[in-house]
């Protein structure tokens, strides 16, 4: 998953490696990674906006089914 570094507080965060990243900088994470930054508010999605699959969505959350409205 692709997103935008926005904060940097150290060069290791969650166990996340950022040694070489600058804030502003575009990064391919693992989704899991990603989402922990995400959910940190450290980075947001590629472009600014999420996913519209997973619009509303937080992170280790899975959707559920719902029949359609008639």
């Amino acid at each position: 998953m692709r997103v935008r570094l926005t904060r940097k507080f150290a060069d290791l965060i969650n166990g996340i490696d950022l040694s070489k990243a600058h804030e502003g900088e575009m990064l391919e994470l693992t989704d899991r990674d990603a989402q922990m930054l995400l959910a940190e508010g450290w980075a947001e999605y590629e472009g600014g906006t999420q996913p519209r699959s997973q619009a509303h969505e937080t992170p280790g959350q899975k959707r559920r089914w719902r029949p359609k409205k008639k």
